[in-house]
């Protein structure tokens, strides 16, 4: 086991890792030491997909103090941060096409001038195969998406000290954080006074619309267009085929932007199920902003139909 000592000095070092510090991945064989059996350390799961990243020196974009899940509240997570565009690319996972922000537990970590290791006189419960044959099994997924619910704790709106981290630790400044808050005020009210949220955007569902397909593909430039002709794609819930014109994505319209994936699977955050999608595509340098999530830092790539959009 890891003496105190060595346990105490690592807690240490990575309380200090911050926005802009550069870190090493540890090695598969540290990180395995780190995991249970289903390959996983506070309950928050170490993929296959992670694994080319080992060894490599990142930099931490953000610490991932909090996460937005699909149709649920926020949720708060201990000891974890984000690396510049560390993506999963879903390859062991049938392909899911999400391209989410890998989360990393500090403990998978450590400073790159720094000289503390992560030794343990335990085998691993875990090898790297294991990791491989937990991912997808009898068609269903097992991921950060599908485990985050489990990974996490909720975060009620009303707790002040996460407006505070959004400022100390990820450099929010005071003014997105403030209005980030009233955006979460407005949106509780809404719900309960059962009138629109904050920024939604909605229309009168054209069919025609709705049925447009460009079959774009990666690398291409596409126009968004403007936010009057998206409207006529969406039903009354702001929605195009159960899927959302989130409020972020007004700020794109009338940008010009490059195709960087088609999106044809996603594992449902929260659960082992996957979904199939059509006419979808992720544009690169779209992502969310948190600021309708309470600053969620995750920075997820925005689904855009192709009916939001045209070819340049």
């Amino acid at each position: 086991m890891m003496t105190t000592s060595n346990r105490s000095r690592n807690n240490a070092v990575a309380a200090k890792l911050m926005p802009g510090d550069l870190v090493e991945v540890r090695s598969a064989v540290e990180i395995l030491l780190t995991l249970d059996e289903k390959g996983r350390l506070e309950n928050l799961p170490f993929m296959p997909e992670m694994l080319k990243f080992c060894g490599q020196r990142l930099r931490i974009s953000r610490r991932a103090l909090k996460t937005c899940v699909d149709d649920q509240d926020i949720r708060q997570l201990d000891s974890t941060v984000f690396l510049e565009e560390a993506r999963c690319d879903g390859g062991n996972h049938g392909g899911c096409g999400r391209a989410c922000l890998i989360f990393w537990k500090e403990a998978w970590l450590k400073p790159v001038d720094g000289s503390i290791s992560q030794n343990g006189f335990h085998a691993p419960k875990v090898t790297q195969s294991d990791l491989v044959s937990l991912a997808m099994r009898n068609g269903e997924f097992f991921c950060q998406s599908s485990e985050i619910v489990e990974a996490s704790k909720p975060l009620p709106w009303w707790q002040a000290k996460q407006y505070l981290w959004d400022v100390k630790y990820n450099q929010i400044s005071y003014r997105n954080s403030l209005h980030s808050l009233f955006i979460a005020v407005y949106n509780k009210i809404a719900h309960y006074g059962r009138f629109r949220s904050w920024g939604m955007v909605t229309g009168s569902g054209d069919t025609a619309s709705l049925l447009q397909s460009l079959n774009l593909k990666p690398g291409e430039l596409v126009r968004v267009k403007s936010l009057a002709e998206i409207k006529g794609t969406l039903d009354s819930s702001g929605k195009n085929k159960s899927l959302l014109f989130a409020p972020s994505m007004k700020d794109f319209c009338g940008q010009v932007l490059r195709v960087r994936d088609r999106v044809e699977n996603i594992v449902l955050e929260g659960t082992s199920r996957q979904r199939t999608l059509k006419d979808t595509v992720l544009l690169e340098g779209s992502t969310c902003d948190g600021l309708c999530r309470r600053m969620c830092p995750r920075q997820s790539f925005l689904f855009w139909r192709e009916c939001w959009l045209e070819r340049v």
